[in-house]
């Protein structure tokens, strides 16, 4: 199912660096925190996540980002969690990356979930 391009945030730490770009299309404005992201405002980018304010908290766009969030604030075992539960959802739609790159969130949540297993295994963050 294909529904609006959302920009996110995620692979930013999973792939080459992305060019700005700070909308959430098809979000209320900042409900994914992409702006806060891109600046690396975690703790603005966790708040409004945790809010999630017209977005469901089991959104897959919304899972992945807070799982960006807990990677770079050195907590691996949470941002795993937001993965795992990201992968698993059944509402998975196609999303445009930071980086512009058009992909499920199904698929980039499983992308992110190699990552921080590898990650762990190293014992790196």
């Amino acid at each position: 199912m294909k529904n609006p391009l959302v920009a996110l945030s995620l692979l930013a730490t999973f792939a080459a660096p992305a060019p700005a770009q700070t909308v959430e299309h098809g979000y209320p404005l900042g409900s994914l925190a992409v702006a806060a992201i891109e600046r690396q405002d975690w703790r603005t980018a966790e708040s409004l996540l945790n809010q999630a304010k017209g977005v469901r908290r089991d959104d897959p766009a919304r899972l992945i980002n807070l799982g960006r969030v807990y990677m770079a604030t050195g907590r691996p075992e949470m941002a795993r969690d937001a993965l795992e539960r990201a992968f698993a959802s059944t509402r998975h739609t196609d999303v445009e990356t930071l980086s512009g790159q058009i992909i499920s969130t199904r698929e980039l949540s499983r992308l992110g979930l190699e990552r921080i297993a590898a990650r762990l295994q190293t014992g790196s963050q």
